[in-house]
């Protein structure tokens, strides 16, 4: 039982310190964090639910796989998954940074792929196996759907100069992109399955080929999105650096006594006695993230 545990949670406490550590600016308290991961771990309960109550046998095919992997798989997990990130996020008064997004939604990710991890793990003789294939795949693979959903979900929530239209189409894509990844992973894997036991080797290769292409894409895609956000949340600690480097040397400049004192009162515009405007963090009419 212990070696189990041990070969089902490894996975996503390693990721889970990754992602702690990658958000460099500045680290979410570890109540919130396990907050999240806990969320994550009802979320699981919440999409096995939703599934057996409302599970649609496909038939054995092509289509069959596709079908069983977004209708059973994809959508109930990603959408009970993204519930809980809006409630752990509803009220949480440190998500205050871009990248907060991606963190917290990694967090609920993780948590959802560890007890998925124990839930697939027992009842099977080969657990190691299992277990090491999950750790290679499917745990990174939530991982991955998550860095998208935290993404889109911090630009809607912190991007403030968004025309509606943009955001309207940022948050669909809070929804569709994890639901389109998600589905897109299982449906190369079932339907590689299924080929191989219809001896269709070509289109099993095919379905190697394709799925490695989007392990690529995906890995390619949170990389971009995470160091993206990064950058941003550095500009804006640079901005607010900056603003209190300004209000401290802002000092009251006492008016001189004299005309000829006034004459003599030249003070230079690098001096730190001289008036300066505190810069307004962020500025009102200039958003940090570039689209």
């Amino acid at each position: 039982m212990l070696q189990l545990l041990l070969i089902a949670l490894f996975p996503p406490a390693a990721l889970l310190i990754f992602i702690y550590f990658v958000d460099k600016y500045q680290h979410e308290p570890w109540i919130e964090i396990l907050k999240a991961v806990a969320a994550g771990v009802i979320s699981a309960f919440i999409a096995l639910a939703a599934v057996l109550g409302t599970k649609i046998l496909f038939p054995p095919s092509v289509l069959g796989a596709i079908g069983d992997s977004f209708i059973n798989a994809a959508i109930p997990e990603e959408l009970a998954k993204l519930l809980m990130l809006w409630l752990v996020l509803m009220s949480n008064r440190h998500f205050d940074e871009y990248f907060d997004g991606i963190v917290y939604a990694v967090c609920v990710g993780l948590g959802f792929a560890g007890l998925e991890n124990i839930l697939y793990l027992f009842g099977e003789e080969d657990f190691v196996s299992v277990g090491i294939a999950r750790g290679v795949l499917s745990v990174p693979a939530h991982f991955l759907f998550a860095v998208a959903m935290g993404y889109y979900y911090s630009l809607v929530h912190f991007k403030h100069d968004l025309t509606k239209q943009q955001k309207y189409f940022y948050a669909l894509c809070i929804t569709v992109v994890p639901i389109l990844l998600h589905g897109f992973f299982d449906s190369f894997l079932m339907v590689m399955s299924w080929s191989s036991e219809q001896m269709n080797f070509a289109l099993a290769g095919a379905c190697v080929i394709a799925f490695f292409l989007l392990c690529i894409y995906m890995v390619v895609f949170a990389f971009k999105k995470c160091k993206k956000l990064l950058q941003t949340d550095k500009r804006m600690f640079e901005m607010l650096a900056q603003h209190q480097f300004n209000e401290y040397w802002t000092v009251p400049v006492q008016a001189p006594l004299s005309p000829q004192s006034s004459q003599q009162w030249n003070p230079s515009p690098q001096s730190p006695q001289s008036p300066q405007s505190p810069q307004s963090y962020p500025p009102q009419d200039e958003s940090p993230i570039k689209q």
